[in-house]
């Protein structure tokens, strides 16, 4: 019998949160984080209705009893949760109380005001309202109304004339209010994330994720204060030391397994778990088979990664989130003519979301024209500048065309935005070591490898920038580190024992050059690499007089394709018979 979650429930009450969510957050202009909660919703198990009281499901209590003891039924049946009051509404009927309800018809003509896009309109007819929804939705609209702005005055992506500086001049306004009511404590969980959000654009971080925290546990089913809250948390330490603030609710195992999905393949074992239980719990979720799609990704096990995303595909064939990240896939796995129909039915879907032209920008890509790709990697950053995926990809199409200070620039503001992608990190280290620059190179793929501390390709790069500078023993550790991780263990082996011949340590070199050779020997490799390590073995058991051994190693040695090495070969070999036939003599003697 497996062991339930601590956040076991009715699937009922479950659905009554997520329903309640909905409304909640489209009542209050958050569309995505509504989606997202349908989403979830709708990936619950489909369930008789009498079945439904004994199903479980998660929830933010630890027991159900505790959890139905805080929920009510109103007399037409609808569900009302346990955070009723922080929604403005009624415990027993679910309708608007109080000063809501004398709110309720400005507030109506307001947000059909925000749905047209009218967001200076909804601003000012909500300036005389005072409760926590039209609060919200004004200073929402102000952000809104100021990101568009500055959208305005930024212009061209990484051209002449983009405006990197250009900021929302409407957030220190809005500052000032939110920060008045937060130390007076009248700020209800919304108002504390879009509090959240406007500390972020201030780079006030650190506050940041404490008024963040404080609102996804005042109402945790805002999926939005969640996803803003991630990329505040730089590192795996900075996710495990906030885990124990957040509330007890499935929720909580959404955001940590997405904020955690770097880590789970090498380090997470307990990500392995919340995804197992999130796959339970949400059998038919799109969104819990992207996340395991993206785990697989990230663990580099591409052909299983592609299996479960052409699952989520042909049972969601308009849905575009991820499809970015598919893309990856196919292109790593060279599959053009899937990513061409990808592409094309990702355009047929909707031509401008930031996903569908990433997906188009790796089709160009993969077919080498790069200028096309930059045009379409561009265009995603337009439609959504703080997109990471995208200022990554466009860094490494700036890279195949040589341009190494506009790669530089597109993989800075990665970083900027998402200082968890390792592979913008590992870009900005790959370009300044094309510019010859290793010390900045050096420091940029240690940022990669704390993120990645199993990924071989960055261990072995960094082993050849101290190469680079003659720092022998720095690389050795590099690519001894390279070995633990599943990539690029043929090119530690390879390095690792030409350092240890290069610095005289005889006895490792020849325990790594016995390694590769078995390598070689795997593949059924003749090449210069193989010729050397059977020299080299050859050499160092004819020194330790085991010239059986060297005999047979020079005999493997004269089998490549190399000239030069079989030149080498053929001389040694004499040498070693030589060396018998005196040996023998001496014995006869």
């Amino acid at each position: 019998m497996t062991t339930q979650p601590a956040w076991a429930m009715p699937s009922g009450e479950a659905r009554g949160v997520l329903r309640e969510a909905i409304h909640a957050c489209n009542e209050r202009g958050l569309y995505f984080a509504a989606r997202w909660a349908a989403e979830a919703l709708n990936g619950l198990p489909a369930i008789d209705h009498d079945e439904l009281k004994d199903t479980h499901m998660p929830t933010t209590r630890s027991s159900t009893a505790a959890a139905a003891s805080a929920a009510t039924s109103t007399p037409s049946g609808n569900y009302v949760s346990m955070y009723a009051e922080e929604l403005g509404l009624d415990a027993t009927t679910g309708q608007p109380t109080g000063i809501y309800t004398a709110e309720y018809d400005t507030y109506l003509m307001a947000k059909t005001f925000f749905d047209l896009k009218e967001y200076d309109r909804c601003a000012s007819i909500l300036e005389k309202c005072e409760s926590n929804k039209s609060r919200f939705l004004r200073l929402y609209s102000k952000y809104l109304v100021g990101e568009k702005r500055r959208e305005q005055d930024t212009r061209e992506v990484l051209g002449p004339l983009d405006n990197g500086m250009a900021v929302n001049k409407e957030i220190e306004k809005i500052d000032t209010e939110l920060a008045e009511g937060y130390q007076a404590g009248t700020l209800d969980a919304f108002c504390k994330y879009l509090y959240g959000i406007v500390l972020i654009k201030r780079q006030r971080k650190n506050l940041a994720v404490t008024v963040l925290i404080e609102s996804v546990n005042q109402y945790p089913y805002n999926w939005s204060a969640w996803l803003d809250l991630g990329p505040c948390l730089p590192s795996l330490a900075a996710i495990t030391k906030i885990k124990p603030t957040l509330p007890v609710s499935f929720m909580t195992s959404y955001f940590l397994l997405h904020t955690t999905l770097e880590y789970v393949s090498h380090q997470q074992e307990e990500g392995v778990v919340w995804l197992e239980e999130l796959m339970e719990a949400f059998p038919r979720s799109a969104f819990v088979k992207c996340e395991r799609a993206l785990v697989l990704y990230h663990a580099r096990d591409f052909p299983e990664a592609d299996k479960v995303f052409e699952e989520v595909v042909k049972e969601n064939p308009h849905r575009l989130d991820s499809l970015d990240v598919f893309s990856n896939v196919l292109f790593t796995t060279g599959k053009r003519a899937r990513l061409s129909f990808l592409a094309h039915s990702c355009a047929m879907t909707d031509n401008y979301r930031p996903e569908t032209c990433c997906v188009i920008g790796n089709y160009y890509s993969m077919k080498g024209e790069h200028e096309k790709a930059v045009v379409y990697f561009k265009r995603a950053l337009r439609f959504n500048r703080s997109y990471a995926s995208a200022w990554t990809l466009l860094g490494h199409e700036y890279m195949e065309m040589k341009n190494a200070y506009a790669a530089v620039e597109a993989y800075r503001r990665a970083v900027d935005y998402d200082q968890r992608d390792f592979r913008a990190w590992n870009g900005l280290g790959q370009t300044y070591e094309t510019l010859k620059m290793h010390y900045y190179a050096l420091n940029y793929y240690q940022r990669a490898t704390a993120i990645r501390p199993y990924d071989g390709r960055i261990w072995c790069a960094m082993g050849q920038c101290y190469e680079s500078l003659d720092q022998d023993l720095a690389a050795i550790k590099c690519y001894t580190r390279a070995l633990l991780g599943p990539d690029q263990e043929k090119t530690a082996l390879k390095k690792l024992p030409k350092l240890y011949k290069k610095i005289g340590e005889n006895d490792a070199a020849a325990h790594y050059f016995r390694k590769s050779l078995e390598q070689f020997r795997e593949e059924q490799s003749e090449s210069d690499d193989k010729a050397e390590a059977c020299l080299f073995l050859a050499l160092y058991e004819r020194d330790k007089g085991n010239l059986e051994d060297a005999l047979e190693y020079a005999k493997e040695a004269m089998q490549c394709s190399s000239e030069s090495h079989q030149e080498d070969a053929n001389a040694l070999t004499r040498d070693i018979r030589s060396a018998q036939d005196a040996a023998r003599s001496s014995e006869i003697d």
